[in-house]
């Protein structure tokens, strides 16, 4: 795709914004709905929510009283999905025909909730399967365990599914409050990136059911307890699994928050990129395998980076991060031309991913909420000096902001 992408936007006077990227010609047509509550999202005032209750309306508002939605998105040649991630919950279709069909059952999804004592029963029992399902899984294990390492009692140490116990607190009563809470047309976006026409859209939307039930609550930033020493625990695997973690504490949201994302982002690919000289050697010192991997997450009210792959070598592979991921490092590899490589990629990757319905669709649906026009990245992208990745290392690459775990083998 070559040609500049271009949107059109409008918000309603219900507080809902509706964005189309139109592209001509193109077969597919991609629809996503998204509102701002995730999983971490269990305080209101002074009363908390059951972990996974997100996660369990997720599910539920797929059964309507006669039929069920999924079905009604296979008769217009649609396939449909949701996800539910900390601090967002999405719901999606994609087609190759009848897209104002398939907006209007988008709409019915996510518009007409039928929560029943009976349904939402039954529900329990098939999300647990779920999350017992992922306790076998040793990369989910690492990962809740180096969350609740990064972040002890906080609701993101929990799995997004909830817990056997938090699912018998969740009942039609609580989902369906929860629900008017959050599902409200201020509180969510909509995007369709593909060959549709702005006016049928927006029509179609504006003589949809979005109303109003609850008043809004404000979210809070939790005040986090200090970071965990680390640990290690035993698992029926093959080989150890280790995981690095960086808290980065902020209070930054919107576009700063945006911003910082990338400069992490160009942080860790110098450290520990796959080019780097750290990379490259962890390799050959066999601390590592090609599962060796970063992630950099930046959400309203949390900012951390895990590191994780499967060693032959934990606390090796521990140390290594610890003595090689500094400032001081930073400072002396990141020459000019290397920021200028790095910076190069990332405009890179953000101009391939418009190739992407989907990506287009999640990342402006997403960046909404940050109040960030998915279109201008480039600019942001381009704006950041190398000073800035330098300035940003020396507040977080700091010892009592780093923790660890380890998943080690059964001993026989």
């Amino acid at each position: 795709m070559t040609e500049k992408l271009e949107k059109q936007t409008k918000k309603l006077a219900n507080g809902l914004q509706i964005s189309v990227v139109p592209l001509a010609g193109f077969n597919q047509v991609y629809g996503l709905a998204m509102t701002n509550f995730g999983s971490v999202d269990t305080k209101v005032g002074n009363k908390t929510l059951p972990a996974g209750i997100a996660h369990f309306i997720e599910h539920k508002l797929f059964a309507k009283p006669d039929y069920d939605i999924s079905e009604k998105f296979a008769k217009f040649g649609a396939n449909s999905n949701a996800y539910t991630s900390y601090t967002k919950t999405g719901y999606l279709f994609q087609t190759l025909e009848n897209p104002y069909e398939n907006l209007k059952v988008l709409l019915d999804l996510i518009q007409h909730p039928y929560f029943t004592e009976k349904n939402v029963a039954s529900e329990r029992g098939i999300i647990d399967q779920e999350i017992q399902m992922y306790l076998d899984m040793p990369e989910w294990v690492l990962e809740q365990r180096i969350l609740g390492q990064l972040y002890p009692n906080d609701p993101i140490a929990e799995d997004i599914a909830g817990s056997s116990s938090s699912l018998q607190q969740i009942n039609h009563e609580n989902l369906l409050e929860t629900y008017r809470q959050n599902y409200r047309p201020d509180n969510m976006n909509i995007v369709l990136v593909g060959d549709v026409d702005f006016e049928k859209v927006e029509n179609i939307v504006e003589n949809s059911d979005f109303h109003t039930i609850e008043q809004p609550y404000a979210k809070e930033f939790n005040q986090f307890e200090p970071i965990g020493v680390g640990g290690q625990e035993q698992m029926d695997i093959s080989q150890a699994r280790a995981a690095y973690g960086i808290r980065i504490d902020t209070k930054m949201s919107g576009y700063d928050l945006v911003k910082k994302q990338f400069e992490l982002n160009m942080v860790m690919e110098t450290l520990i990129g796959e080019s780097s000289k750290n990379y490259q050697e962890m390799s050959q010192l066999n601390l590592i395998d090609d599962s060796f991997s970063y992630n950099v997450v930046a959400e309203n009210n949390y900012c951390f980076i895990i590191i994780s792959g499967s060693t032959n070598n934990p606390e090796k592979f521990q140390e290594y991060l610890h003595d090689h991921l500094s400032y001081q490092e930073l400072k002396s590899v990141l020459t000019d031309e290397k920021f200028e490589c790095i910076k190069r990629d990332a405009i890179g990757s953000y101009l391939f991913a418009q190739n992407s319905p989907e990506a287009i669709a999640n990342q402006m649906a997403e960046l909404y909420f940050y109040d960030v026009d998915y279109l201008e990245l480039i600019h942001m992208i381009d704006s950041i000096k190398k000073d800035d990745v330098l300035k940003i290392s020396d507040k977080f690459l700091r010892d009592d902001n780093c923790t660890y775990y380890n998943l080690l083998p059964n001993r026989k």
